[in-house]
């Protein structure tokens, strides 16, 4: 160690020099405290031992100074060399900055000890400067991170409708990165999706789990699949991401744009509730399912969902645990109980209510979990923000197709292509409201080019049981032998006066008297599936002597068959 010896008399220093450098100190010699501020500042000295009553500048104001240009916590002791006993002197000395006393005459083995004892404080308080410097640094990167995961994080959340007449929601976050998340967005029907999760934990290790939730679901709600397809999809990326230890209890629905019906899929939330018009209670909703992320099987996934109508004026509930699991000051919880006695016969603004309770009952006790709850109400979905207002369809910016599909022979044999052609229309964003009704409308479409027009089948035959039975028999042996034949299929949509899906099918038959099958009455076995194609379509017009046929379906239109 380098110590700085600040002493007037040579003797004393002579000394005290002689006993350091016997103990293996290295010693710089000051004779009045200006001189020992000067080689203070020159030199890395590690203690200082000053006398008090010096001229020039006396050990008070020299260890002031000394003291000062201490800087970044480079602690170095000072032990005063004092005769004096005086309490108000020995005092004067601490006050200026000074760490201990030594008396005249020296003893060794007190200098030895107390010389030990500081630089030991000296090496405890350098190793603790430079674990805070490491402390500051760690904070000042964890903290940049921060903001950039906030970042993230709330540009993944802007998505949301901001002003949609049918969703009402509440998010208090329990800390700046939330494990709950709640997203909506419109199907391309018309209606509204919501999303409700609750990640397991909370803070940043349970936020990153939303993140590839919220990028994906807008992706999801455009495809316009089920609340249980967009379940499977999201379990299946989580199963796969998250440890094993978290999940995502999650609440899924789909409004439809009429405000009567509502998908939900659940798993893991608390019961949601449908309410009634007055306030009360109509219908309680179990969360059915297991949460998203804990099933690694696909084939064991549920898909499946629930539909509920809903009359006017009522209103569906979704909650994350964070309310019922919410703390008095007393380390009580809000618990069910409490939250049941909000839905009241006359309470018209039901969350409104709950938040209420809630912040009577909280208080200023610490708030431990994320609380999310949103409010689905039945009506007509009008969506007020962006450009969501506008029907998805209006504005369709997305690709014109057209698909070419020819059956020969043998593809006509094997098996009724209807199901192949639909698992690729299906997938397909604007034909998902109505896939079924196109389906069928395809299906009624092939079957009359098919039976009609290549294994030329009279429907007067169906005006019987036994011909009726002859015509499938017929049918079957027909197809059976068929060698040479082909129904060729296009599909496109195109903007029209608005947006259609247009289908040709053309067949290699004679074509049949369309007009015999215009003209059958309701109590005929066979011509319906011409009526419904009339009632589906914005066009149908027979070509070729009935050997092909075009029609246009709107795919902007939610199509209802009775």
């Amino acid at each position: 160690m380098q110590v700085l010896v600040v002493d007037d008399q040579a003797t004393n220093r002579a000394i005290l020099t002689w006993l350091l450098e016997d103990d293996g100190h290295a010693v710089i010699e000051a004779e009045n405290g200006l001189e020992a501020v000067e080689l203070y500042e020159k030199h890395e000295v590690d203690i200082v031992l000053m006398d008090v009553m010096m001229p020039v500048m006396d050990g008070l104001e020299a260890t002031q100074k000394i003291k000062a240009l201490q800087k970044d916590g480079n602690y170095v002791p000072v032990i005063f060399l004092t005769a004096l006993e005086d309490d108000k002197a020995l005092s004067q000395c601490l006050e200026s900055g000074g760490d201990d006393f030594l008396s005249k005459p020296y003893n060794d083995a007190v200098l030895k000890s107390k010389i030990a004892a500081h630089i030991r404080i000296r090496e405890l308080t350098t190793d603790i400067t430079a674990k805070n410097n490491e402390l500051t640094l760690h904070n000042s990167r964890w903290e940049r991170e921060q903001n950039i995961v906030a970042h993230i994080f709330n540009t993944a959340m802007e998505h949301n409708l901001s002003d949609c007449d049918s969703l009402r929601s509440h998010i208090a976050p329990a800390s700046t990165f939330n494990g709950d998340i709640l997203l909506s967005a419109p199907s391309p029907a018309g209606g509204l999706y919501v999303f409700l999760g609750d990640f397991t934990g909370h803070g940043l290790g349970a936020s990153i789990g939303t993140l590839p939730i919220a990028h994906s679901f807008d992706q999801l709600a455009s495809r316009h699949l089920s609340v249980g397809e967009i379940a499977f999809e999201f379990n299946k990326m989580l199963a796969t991401m998250l440890p094993d230890y978290m999940f995502c209890c999650a609440s899924i629905i789909e409004l439809n744009p009429q405000g009567d019906s509502l998908q939900i899929w659940g798993g893991g939330l608390p019961d949601a509730y449908v309410i009634n018009a007055d306030g009360s209670i109509k219908e309680t909703l179990p969360s059915g399912n297991m949460p998203l992320g804990v099933e690694k099987d696909d084939a064991k996934f549920n898909k499946g969902f629930e539909v509920r109508r809903l009359g006017d004026g009522e209103r569906v509930i979704f909650f994350t645990d964070g309310i019922i699991e919410a703390e008095s000051p007393e380390g009580e919880f809000f618990e069910e109980e409490r939250l049941l006695s909000c839905f009241q016969s006359g309470t018209k603004d039901t969350i409104g209510a709950i938040l209420d309770k809630l912040t009577n009952f909280i208080q200023d006790a610490e708030q431990r979990d994320d609380i999310t709850l949103f409010e689905v109400s039945a009506g007509p979905v009008v969506i007020n923000s962006g450009d969501a207002s506008e029907s998805v369809q209006k504005n369709y910016d997305g690709i014109l197709w057209n698909m070419n599909c020819k059956l020969g022979a043998e593809d006509i044999r094997r098996a009724n292509p209807v199901e192949e052609i639909m698992s690729i229309l299906g997938a397909q964003t604007l034909m998902r409201p109505n896939k079924d009704v196109i389906g069928l409308l395809l299906a009624e479409v092939y079957s009359n080019a098919l039976e009609h027009g290549i294994l030329e089948l009279s429907s007067e035959l169906k005006k019987t049981e036994d011909g009726f039975m002859e015509y499938y028999r017929l049918r079957q042996e027909r197809l059976d032998n068929l060698t040479d034949a082909s129904i060729e299929m296009d599909f496109e949509l195109i903007k029209k006066d608005e947006l259609v899906l247009s289908i040709r099918m053309s067949d290699s038959g004679k074509g049949f008297d369309i007009s015999k099958v215009n003209n059958s009455s309701k109590e005929d076995s066979f011509g319906r599936g011409v009526g419904l194609i009339n009632k589906v379509c914005s066009r149908m017009e027979y070509l070729d002597g009935g050997s092909t046929i075009e029609v246009d379906f709107p795919v902007g239109k939610t199509i209802a068959i009775d």
